[in-house]
Parts: C-alpha cells; sequence; structure tokens
C-alpha cells in the first residue's frame, strides 16, 4: 500500500529534524549553568578540588587543605614544595606531592601525614622522572621523558608496565605537561600535540586533537580546557562540546569536580556551584 503524501512529508520532516538536532547537538551540547558558591580568601597559586569538594591550596613551601565551607582541615609544609611541584588529589585518601627538579615524591593522608618515606626516583635508578600520577590498585604511573616511555609502578613501587617508545611511535617530538589516570584510561597532554590516551596497560588508544592544553582536567566524562577566553568541555563519549559560563580568562588556573570548578585568582578562590 502506498503512503499518502501527506505521511510521506510527515517522516521526512522527523527525520531531517531528527538529523539537524544529533548535528547540533555534537557542538553545542546542553549548557549547564553556574552560579557563584563562595569566595575564599587566602593567597593562593593553585586551587585544586578533590572529588570529595574538599579544596587544597598550593603555594611555596605548604599546601593548605579546606573543607567545602573553606575551613582549614589540614596543612603540610615542606621546603621541597616549589613552583613545580605536581600535586595529584585523584585519591583523597593518598595525596601524591611530586617535585620533578628535585626528583621526590611525599606521599600523604586525608590528614596529610606522610604515609612512607619519601621516594628519590634518582636513587631508584631513573635518570628522569618528569611527570608522576595516582593509578588504581595503590599503584602509579610516571612518565620517563629520557626514554619517552611510560611506567607502571604497583603498590610496593615495583615496575609492572612499561610502554614502547612513545616518540618513535608517534614520530613526533614529545614535551608532556600533564598525566592522569580515570576510568580505567590513563591521559597525557603535550601542549603542542593534543592529549594522548590509553589504556590502563599502557598501550595506545587515540588522540584528541585539541593542542595548547598543559593541564588535564577532567570530570564526568568531560574534558575541560580553555579555548582563548572560555572554559570549554568537551564530552569523551559523544564528542560533543559546552561552553561553560563562567567569569575567567585564559591566565587563570581551574580546577573541576562533579559539580563544582574553583578558579583561582590574586586574591583568593571562586569556587562555582552547577545548578540543578
Amino acid at each position: 500500500m502506498m503512503m499518502s503524501k501527506v505521511a510521506t512529508y510527515w517522516i521526512k520532516s522527523i527525520f531531517i529534524a531528527a538529523t539537524l538536532l544529533m548535528v547540533s547537538g555534537k557542538f553545542h551540547a546542553q549548557e549547564r549553568m553556574w552560579k557563584v558558591d563562595q569566595t575564599i580568601s587566602i593567597s593562593a597559586e593553585r586551587a585544586i578540588l578533590d572529588q570529595l569538594n574538599n579544596v587544597y591550596v598550593l603555594r611555596k613551601g605548604e599546601v593548605i587543605k579546606l573543607d567545602a565551607k573553606g575551613k582549614e582541615l589540614s596543612r603540610y609544609s615542606n621546603k621541597l614544595i616549589g613552583e613545580d611541584v605536581l600535586l595529584d588529589v585523584t585519591n583523597p585518601l593518598k595525596v601524591l606531592l611530586y617535585s620533578p627538579e628535585q626528583m621526590r615524591l611525599i606521599t600523604l593522608d586525608s590528614r596529610f601525614g606522610e604515609m612512607n618515606e619519601q621516594v628519590n626516583f634518582f636513587q631508584s635508578g631513573y635518570e628522569q622522572i618528569s611527570l608522576v600520577a595516582t593509578s588504581h590498585s595503590n599503584g602509579m604511573w610516571l612518565y620517563d621523558p629520557i626514554d619517552f616511555k611510560l611506567i607502571r609502578l604497583n603498590k610496593s613501587m615495583d615496575e609492572e608496565r612499561t610502554s614502547l617508545n612513545l616518540a618513535q611511535l608517534f614520530k613526533v617530538n614529545l614535551y608532556p605537561t600533564d598525566l592522569i589516570e580515570i576510568n580505567n584510561k590513563v591521559y597525557m597532554t603535550d601542549p603542542n600535540h593534543g592529549v594522548f590516551v590509553f589504556d590502563n596497560f599502557g598501550n595506545y588508544l587515540r588522540k584528541i586533537p585539541i593542542k595548547g592544553i598543559r593541564k588535564v582536567v577532567i570530570s564526568d566524562d568531560r574534558l575541560f580546557y580553555m579555548n582563548k577566553e572560555s572554559l570549554r568541555a568537551l564530552n569523551l563519549l559523544d564528542s560533543s562540546e559546552e561552553i561553560v559560563t563562567i567569569e575567567m580568562n585564559s591566565k587563570s588556573y581551574f580546577s573541576v569536580n562533579r559539580n563544582r570548578i574553583a578558579i583561582t585568582k590574586k586574591d583568593g578562590i571562586i569556587i562555582y556551584q552547577a545548578l540543578p
């Protein structure tokens, strides 16, 4: 039985509308709305959020842990903490503090007590380690910029896995600036090339071709990054993208968890809360 012209018209209209919706959705996902929740008046070089809404204030010589209301919980001081120090709060119960210049790693518990003796990677036989990141099962990832390799250590600090030479694999000069494991994937960014994605065995999966990203910020399956003067969020599942409507500029340091964004400014930290 042949369809009527009216039925055919409506089927075509619905198909075209659905197609346009999918195409437009890929580039313009529905934007979440954010409001200023609080301003914390404290001097900070960087402020980092964990998944429990704690705020870690990093400045020369010390790290201060604040609760969600801005109340100080703990403070850790060490002269090794300089401008180059890396702070990984992926696991709030095991915070990593690493100085690439000194090649020393400090592991802190939730109250900022040192969990183990400081690790000196040079004394452990490494010529250079530029990046360190928390991994599953109490392990950690290292990046060796001499051999251009990712190295996974188990909880006993023994080498468990080592990647291929990534510079040879990608046929580029690599200068990664950040490394993180999240949701069984490892993300390593090189501002000149993009964000390289590996599985939790260190096998290369793909590249996210967004250049200029120095810090990998991923939350709720979204990669947050600055594009000129706007903060954007790339959905890692469907490649849709949203513009995050908050006030900041390209020089602002930011941190994100599922419902909050922390912006570090000269006179303090601004915390934004996602609207329901």
